[in-house]
């Protein structure tokens, strides 16, 4: 499995390794980086589930320095042209339409954050596998006419969350990969436009509040698709694991996402996969 995305790190040059997980850090190339919201989240859960499965050597990360400039991201998006694995995560990165446009689509390219924005500006979310928008960023990509988040026209990014089912709809009647996870109060399991499935137990209030909450989860349900759960299975057992780490935590709002990911082996266990 493959991990793609900057970290908001200026200047600093492309990366590609594997990565260990020491201390709460997370180590590439001799490199270190905190296990925080953001692409250090998302490698954080994707190793403590990969490694409860004795698998986490199958991890590469290619990541590299971007404060918003777009220079990092270039140098990952020309690291993407040419995949020699069967699962990509397109995480943190500057949405280029151009770039995006020649990424190898052969493999399965799952796309969350800026590749996902980039994906659905492009008008080629098809050739993802799967996207993980929340509430918000399903609104941007209902909108047909917006190329960004910022540009959702009101009437859309106002929709209440129990609307979700209808943006779900708007969102196919353009360009989407056939798998979606819609992350909220409730997770909606998307499969061709259509609902298959919800999970909102156990509600922790407190997650909502803690950065990088939405990255663990797209790292667990990823690495359970690496290992092999049909997508669908892993959505629904990811969000419930997801929800289960801050109940097993009794997570507040100033918990660390850390903490949540340092949990992850021990609730796996206790579901008995």
């Amino acid at each position: 499995m493959i991990i793609a995305g900057t970290m908001p790190i200026k200047g600093m040059d492309l990366i590609k390794g594997a990565p260990k997980l020491s201390n709460n850090k997370i180590i590439i190339n001799d490199k270190e980086f905190p296990v925080s919201m953001g692409t250090g989240a998302l490698i954080g859960a994707s190793l403590k589930t990969m490694e409860y499965f004795g698998v986490e050597n199958d991890i590469t990360i290619i990541t590299a320095g971007d404060i918003g400039e777009g220079d990092g991201s270039l140098k990952i998006y020309d690291e993407l042209r040419e995949i020699n694995d069967d699962l990509t995560i397109i995480h943190y990165i500057k949405p280029k339409i151009t770039k995006i446009k020649e990424v190898d689509f052969s493999s399965k390219v799952i796309g969350d954050a800026g590749g996902m924005y980039a994906g659905k500006a492009g008008e080629i979310g098809d050739k993802f596998y799967m996207f993980f928008p929340d509430v918000g960023e399903l609104s941007f990509l209902a909108d047909e006419e917006a190329s960004h988040p910022a540009y959702v026209r009101g009437f859309i990014s106002e929709i209440d969350d129990k609307e979700v089912p209808k943006l779900i709809k708007r969102a196919y009647n353009q360009k989407m990969p056939k798998q979606m996870v819609i992350k909220g109060k409730t997770d909606y399991i998307v499969e061709d436009g259509n609902i298959v499935d919800t999970v909102g137990a156990p509600l922790i209030e407190a997650m909502e509040c803690i950065g990088g909450t939405g990255d663990s989860l797209t790292g667990i349900v990823s690495s359970l698709i690496a290992v092999g759960y049909k997508p669908t299975k892993a959505s629904l057992m990811g969000c419930t694991i997801n929800r289960k780490l801050g109940e097993k935590i009794k997570a507040k709002p100033n918990t660390q996402i850390s903490e949540i990911i340092n949990t992850i082996p021990e609730v796996l266990k206790e579901m008995g996969l």
